[in-house]
């Protein structure tokens, strides 16, 4: 457990009972002093502290047992005989029992904890290069899924999801877990990740249940650092990245283009091809490129690489009566469009600044009273182009490869035609739109404070109190152009081109919106009891809260009004002797949405736990720790769709009126939404039981499988007559939906020190969740298995293809084509699910997985010897469904000849006259082919994957080279993000799960931390 280092006393020649001076120097596994060891005399008062340079005295004899302990580390007991040094070095404990866990309202030694909830190792989340905080959880905490749809900077956020979903409103407003930073609701995307000093997950109910009517989707309580008493302490971090865009479609050439544009013509019987050889080889060898164009708008619209540049600044500090903590960061973010640099008006490609300040003080006013004031500011400073990504990514799939080319040869903007998609030409949308300033400011302000009340009344008893405000404002400055179009339509008897005037150069405009400013104010007091006599330890907490959020932007809409909530919140908590162990926590509170009678709900927990490894009957030499833990409880949620106040009926003017029969128009007033007396809450009933192990004091593994009811949904009505004339304005809600979900989540981590001094850890995550809707109000279909009841939430609904036709005779020896009279060789052969004769929607059913996956794992490895020190860790999903629906997948499913066309496709069509054995998709007819174009089987792909989502390797400079210059350590280091991606899918990044939005980036990221 420890390398020890004696030096024999040379002198003594037998033991004396006498006390002598014994000391020594105490480091960690690379050499490094530690400052704080607690050094004492085992069954004494006698006790010292490790000083700076992790030297100790202590006056002990040689009958004594020394200890060592030190937080996070491996305590080890040694006994003095003869020594009168002792140099050792302590390794970190794998299994930190005394450890202090942040639960909701409170904290908690990690030994008496019953609920499932999970710290993060906030180290790791550290060393990911990512500007948006969310984006570093993805496999690295069990009981978390994540995705992210987009990496365009500023809007790159994952959605998160713990234990999954478990409700029918699937919009991630509704499913994403509450997110309290230092007790207080705010984005978890505009947390520094180097300002965090914990990270916790709450699962179940248990731990959940103080949260009461939103705690129902999980929580996540992030804690920022503090000041810790002694001589200031600065710490430097810099790092530069490079980024790489990854995954772009592939979309076909102008060549292969104009030969399938032939090809849909032959099959359509067309009287004449649209393109002779002569137009395709002028397509293929660029020897015209104006007339006959050959265009890659990806490449045109989007550059390879771009960077990302990080700092911080850290300083901490402070004495007995104040303590201090400042942070100051900064992230500055390129996107990856590209910029005409002749333009005026510059974007840099999606520019994105963020800059953070933080400041937290700790005050003793006296030695019972304790003050706490947190401040924060975050800035976000960002530019975009004047067109949206969704407009350009549009354009991009609308417009072919040989339509038009980027620019004509007087340098204007090359287009197509007066219709709307002609005129959009990529390269000139993403350049030549102007641009849009956005400026985001966040201020948040805590100020709390504990008064200790052992003294005054009784042991173990204390009061606090918190409050804070948060102000939001975004302030957007638009300038917005049309950029002029025209198109090349020959060349003159001068041999010069002549154009087609499309539009006009426009003027550039200027617009300045404030589109959104808000406020959030919250205030709790609470008493908190904790005390133990003899063998019996017991705690209390008793809670009082309320939250007000309002919009500040003009209007006159219901979001203009105050959103509020209170409540109680409190808990119970009893053990003896640190083996038998339960707690009761409740939530009581209050929501404005409902009705005056249905605004207050109770919200109970019971959590048990049993310490089988404090029995004298176990023997810990090997399984040196064993808790079994149990929980049920119940939460709620009150968010609901767009609308608020449900209670009351909104009446509006009609805008088609009314006529009675005369033909006359009647304007009347129709019932906008209607009122639900009886509505509440979303409730959910959690299961959960689970166990820790620590085995050897090298392997730990954590086990937690859960059940959840969700009753009560909130929906709009589905089984609504018609004659009623609710139906679509004023369908009312009703708490009638019904899920189930269930599953189980783990964890692994084993960690070794050699006697060489060689640390090294492996760990690894999984969690599983699959959900089931149990009632969601709607009618029974005529096929039952198109019921929705027992599929899970958004599940693909699909048809079967069965491969693609290959003959005429097949063909008419097949169920009847409801979207097409006529059928092809080689368009989708699909099931007629009902028998029937006909293929409709009625044979469409649920098949394959979620859109959101049901299993999320990690695993990886680190290891640490002298200076170096490395780490890499992978993540990946399974069980989750994609389609292939672009358009590129769709030859001319829109407008023939237009819209661009993917490789994949290209490459396994079928064709006319070949060996088609190997073929994947459908024949290309000249138009729309309503049949082909459908959600099925054929395009349906596993969206599964593995990634090497972060590796790290890093060296810390010797202690002696720095001592001189007073700096107290330096380690550089190289890491990366999203660097390997392993799946089946290969067209399109498997986590965005469409190939046709802001493409995640690779990163490659060098970085220094300096310490003073």
């Amino acid at each position: 457990m420890l390398f020890l280092q004696i030096s024999p006393l040379l002198a003594e020649t037998k033991q004396t009972p006498s006390e002598k001076n014994i000391s020594g120097v105490v480091l960690d596994v690379n050499s490094d002093p530690l400052t704080g060891v607690t050094v004492a005399v085992k069954g004494t008062t006698t006790g010292s502290m490790t000083d700076v340079n992790g030297k100790f005295t202590i006056k002990a004899k040689a009958t004594d047992i020394i200890v060592f302990t030190y937080l996070g580390f491996q305590s080890q007991e040694i006994p003095v005989g003869e020594n009168t040094a002792i140099n050792l070095v302590m390794r970190e404990a794998t299994l930190q029992l005394d450890d202090v866990v942040v639960v909701g309202y409170g904290t908690q030694k990690k030994i008496s904890v019953t609920g499932a909830v999970t710290n993060a190792e906030v180290k790791q989340l550290q060393s990911v290069p990512a500007a948006s905080l969310s984006n570093a959880l993805g496999g690295q905490i069990p009981g978390i899924i994540t995705r992210q749809s987009s990496g365009e900077p500023g809007f790159d956020g994952a959605a998160l999801y713990i234990r999954g979903m478990a409700t029918l409103n699937t919009d991630q407003g509704f499913t994403a877990p509450l997110v309290l930073v230092d007790g207080v609701e705010r984005d978890i995307n505009l947390v520094n990740s180097q300002e965090i000093e914990s990270f916790t997950i709450l699962k179940d109910a248990s731990a959940t249940a103080v949260y009461g009517v939103r705690g129902a989707n999980g929580v996540i309580l992030i804690t920022t650092k503090k000041g810790v008493k002694g001589k200031p302490k600065v710490t430097y971090r810099g790092e530069y990245a490079v980024l790489t865009g990854q995954r772009f479609p592939k979309y076909i050439e102008a060549y292969e283009f104009a030969t399938l544009m032939n090809e849909a013509s032959y099959n359509s019987k067309l009287s004449s091809l649209p393109w002779t050889a002569d137009d395709i080889q002028k397509f293929k060898d660029g020897s015209d490129p104006y007339l006959h164009p050959n265009v890659n708008w990806i490449d045109e619209v989007f550059k390879t690489d771009t960077w990302q540049t990080t700092h911080n600044l850290n300083v901490s500090g402070g004495d007995e009566v104040v303590r201090y903590y400042v942070n100051l960061g900064y992230v500055g973010k390129d996107g990856l469009y590209r910029e005409d640099k002749s333009y005026d008006w510059k974007t840099r490609g999606g520019k994105f600044r963020r800059y953070n300040l933080r400041s937290n003080i700790d005050v003793n006013i006296t030695k019972e009273l304790t003050l706490e004031l947190g401040l924060a500011t975050t800035i976000q400073d960002r530019s975009y182009q004047g067109t949206s990504s969704g407009d350009i990514w549009q354009a991009i799939r609308q417009t072919s490869p040989l339509i038009y080319p980027v620019t004509n040869p007087d340098g204007s903007i090359a287009g197509g035609g007066a219709t709307a998609y002609l005129l959009g030409n990529p390269y000139g949308l993403a350049t030549q739109t102007g641009y849009t300033q956005m400026y985001i400011g966040n201020n948040q302000g805590n100020l709390s404070a504990r008064w200790d009340l052992s003294k005054l009344i009784t042991k173990g008893l204390s009061i606090g109190a918190k409050f804070s405000f948060d102000h939001y404002y975004k302030n957007e400055v638009a300038r917005r152009v049309d950029f002029g179009v025209k198109q090349v339509t020959g060349i003159d008897a001068d041999g010069d081109y002549t154009y087609e005037t499309w539009r006009e150069q426009g003027t550039m405009g200027y617009k300045v919106d404030i589109q959104d400013s808000n406020y959030s104010m919250y205030g709790e007091a609470a008493i908190n009891y904790g005390r133990s006599f003899g063998m019996h330890d017991v705690g209390a907490m008793l809670l009082v809260n309320r939250r007000e959020y309002k919009n500040l932007t003009a209007g006159t809409s219901l979001d203009n009004l105050p959103y509020r909530h209170q409540g109680l919140a409190g808990r119970f908590s009893y053990n003896y002797a640190s083996r038998y162990l339960a707690e009761v926590n409740f939530g009581y509170n209050g929501s404005e949405q409902f009705p005056k009678g249905n605004r207050y709900g109770f919200f109970p927990s019971l959590s048990v736990g049993w310490v089988v490894s404090g029995e004298s009957f176990w023997n810990q030499s090997v399984v040196n720790h064993l808790k079994i833990r149990g929980s049920v409880g119940q939460v709620g949620n009150d968010k609901v769709i767009g609308d608020r106040f449900l209670y009351i009926t909104a009446v509006n003017s009609s805008a088609t009126g009314y006529y009675y029969g005369s033909g006359q128009n009647y304007l009347g007033g129709i019932e906008e939404k209607k009122f639900g007396l009886a509505l509440t809450w979303e409730t959910a009933t959690k299961y959960n039981a689970g166990f820790d192990i620590g085995i050897l004091d090298k392997f730990n593994l954590q086990f937690d499988a859960f059940k959840e009811r969700r009753e009560d949904i909130l929906l709009k009505r589905q089984k609504i007559p018609a004659f009623l004339g609710l139906v679509p304005h004023g369908t009312p809600y009703g708490n009638v939906g019904i899920v189930d979900n269930k599953g189980f989540d783990a964890s692994i981590e084993f960690k070794n020190t050699t006697a060489y001094g060689l640390t090294y850890s492996l760990r690894g995550n999984f969690t599983f969740a699959r959900n089931k809707i149990i009632e969601d109000d709607k009618a029974e279909p005529a096929e039952l298995y198109q019921r929705t009841k027992g599929t899970s939430l958004e599940q693909a609904f699909a048809l079967v293809a069965l491969g693609l036709f290959n003959d005429q005779e097949e063909i008419d020896n097949w169920a009847k084509s409801e979207y097409q009279t006529t059928i092809l060789p080689g368009d989708i052969k699909y099931q007629d699910t009902n028998g029937d004769g006909v293929i409709n929607d009625k044979d469409r059913v649920f098949i394959g997985h979620p859109q959101i996956p049901e299993i999320m794992f990690g695993f990886g490895g680190a290891v640490v010897y002298k200076n170096i020190d490395a780490s890499v860790q992978f993540s990946g999903v399974a069980n989750r469904t994609t389609f292939l629906t672009q358009e590129g997948m769709y030859p001319f499913m829109l407008e023939y000849p237009n819209y661009n066309v993917l490789r994949e496709y290209y490459d396994n069509r079928w064709v006319p006259g070949a060996d088609n054995s190997n073929a994947k998709y459908p024949t290309v007819i000249a138009g729309k082919n309503e049949h082909n174009n459908r959600n099925s089987t054929l395009y349906m792909r596993s969206a599964s994957y593995v990634k090497l989502q972060n590796a790290e390797i890093g060296y810390s400079l010797p202690k002696l080279w720095l001592k001189k210059m007073k700096i107290e350590g330096i380690r550089l280091f190289l890491n990366g993000s999203n660097l390997l991606t392993f799946d089946k899918l290969k067209i399109i990044d498997p986590e965005q799960n469409v190939g046709d939005a802001y493409p995640l980036q690779r990163t490659i990221n060098f970085g220094a931390q300096v310490n003073f």
